[in-house]
């Protein structure tokens, strides 16, 4: 859902976890999706990574990033403890996916 209400179709949002076989992301959107992932999955990022986005984000705006992805991260994971169901609307944009995958794992 958040992620339409930013404009992304249905086919990225599913191609977030392989995001170089979609060509509608860019190399910095493929960045900021590995960070998300590293982050989320190792709860740290490697100095190389963190290098490659001092490239292109400032660091006020690479707190925001981390906060942002931490946010996330912790509500997925009271929902995924409590189980919560979702509203119908959002329940029909989804259809029968009980989670969204990270990465290829």
């Amino acid at each position: 859902m958040l992620g339409q209400g930013v404009g992304l179709s249905r086919e990225e949002i599913a191609g977030m976890g392989n995001p170089e076989d979609y060509d509608s992301f860019s190399d910095i959107d493929r960045l900021v999706l590995k960070y998300a992932e590293e982050l989320t999955l190792h709860n740290r990022v490697d100095d190389e990574l963190y290098d490659q986005l001092k490239k292109y984000f400032s660091s006020d705006e690479l707190m925001e990033l981390c906060g942002s992805v931490g946010l996330s991260a912790l509500v997925n994971r009271f929902h995924s403890t409590f189980k919560t169901t979702v509203d119908d609307n959002t329940q029909n944009k989804v259809g029968d996916l009980e989670y969204c995958p990270i990465g290829k794992k």
